[in-house]
């Protein structure tokens, strides 16, 4: 695949997660004393201190920096569930205090191959929640953990089995509105997207951020312009 598109606003996506492992690059720097590396096959991005790895990552991890410390990652399973799309799962880490793989590595990544899983850690995180996707349009009451407690806004892009079954839509991309400090979450069908004539296998929205000074959401992806959001989002 090849590196997405440039955003029409300078500057407004530096430090604004993309999905793994395009934005990750070997070599990067995560937090103080780690840095991101890549496996030669399986697309795996794993997390690397001087002890060795403490995280393996698959398709499709965001991973945002909170501060020197500590990583918040999210990610959404592929499937369905009995309610419908799976839920996206956010983890709270702080690398120095995980315990390494070591030896067992390649056992792990092998697992999450099995399973599916996108996200595998040597130890708990700090803090998890999972917040569902099926319900659109409509705001929707969360109990955040403390670690997530102060950030005003998360801006997550996942699918959602409420849009699959609206009208003439050929797929099911949301806008996920996280407000910690409010403690709600409010998805956004992307109609402009699900309803076009795209081959969604190979263009795809990748991340998106909100424009302090327009309050509009820019977004950008692979082998599609740069966009921007209405008010209606």
């Amino acid at each position: 695949m090849t590196d997405p598109g440039v955003s029409s606003s300078e500057g407004l996506f530096d430090g604004v997660p993309g999905p793994t492992p395009w934005y990750s690059r070997p070599g990067s720097p995560a937090v103080e004393g780690f840095h991101w590396e890549q496996t030669s096959e399986g697309g795996k991005t794993l997390l690397v201190g001087t002890a060795g790895v403490v995280a393996v990552l698959g398709f499709y991890n965001y991973v945002m920096k909170m501060d020197s410390s500590t990583l918040l990652i999210w990610n959404q399973r592929g499937g369905t569930e009995l309610e419908g799309t799976q839920p996206v799962d956010l983890v709270v880490i702080r690398p120095s205090l995980l315990s390494t793989f070591g030896g067992g590595l390649a056992k792990e990544t092998q697992q999450m191959d099995e399973t599916g899983a996108r996200l595998a850690l040597s130890d708990p995180p700090a803090a998890s929640i999972s917040l569902k996707t099926g319900v659109i349009g409509a705001d929707v009451r969360f109990t955040f953990p403390k670690e997530l407690e102060a950030i005003e806004e998360l801006l997550i892009l996942c699918h959602s089995s409420a849009i699959s079954v609206q009208g003439d839509t050929n797929a099911n991309l949301a806008l996920l509105v996280a407000q910690p400090k409010q403690s709600t979450i409010r998805l956004y069908p992307q109609d402009w997207f699900n309803s076009a004539n795209l081959d969604f296998g190979y263009q795809w929205v990748t991340r998106v951020a909100r424009n302090p000074e327009t309050g509009r959401v820019h977004g950008e992806g692979f082998r599609i312009d740069p966009f921007e959001l209405d008010d209606t989002l």
